[in-house]
C-alpha cells in the first residue's frame, strides 16, 4: 500500500469518528438541555399549585368574614329598627 492510499483510507474514517463525536455531544446537550427545562418547569408548576391552594385559604377566610358581617348587619339592622320604634312611641307619647 503506498502512502496515498493509507491516507485516502484514514481521512474519511477520521472524519466519521468526529461526526459521531460531535453527534453524541450534541445529544448529550440536549438532553441536559431538556432536563433543566423540565425541572424549572416542574417547579413553576409546583409555585403555581402552592400559590392557589394559599388563595383558597384567604378565599374561605374571607367567605367566612363574609358570612360574620352578614350576622352581624342582620342584629344591627334589627336593632335599628327597634331603636326606631322606640323613638316613634317616645314621639307619639311627647
Amino acid at each position: 500500500m503506498t502512502i496515498e492510499t493509507i491516507v485516502a483510507i484514514c481521512v474519511p474514517c477520521v472524519a466519521l469518528l468526529f461526526t459521531v463525536l460531535t453527534f453524541s455531544r450534541n445529544t448529550k446537550k440536549e438532553t441536559e438541555s431538556a432536563a433543566a427545562g423540565r425541572a424549572t418547569m416542574t417547579a413553576d408548576i409546583s409555585y403555581i399549585r402552592t400559590s392557589i391552594d394559599e388563595i383558597k385559604v384567604d378565599n374561605r377566610v374571607i367567605q367566612k368574614d363574609v358570612s360574620d358581617m352578614k350576622a352581624k348587619l342582620v342584629e344591627v339592622e334589627a336593632s335599628a329598627k327597634s331603636a326606631h320604634k322606640r323613638l316613634d312611641d317616645l314621639n307619639a307619647k311627647g
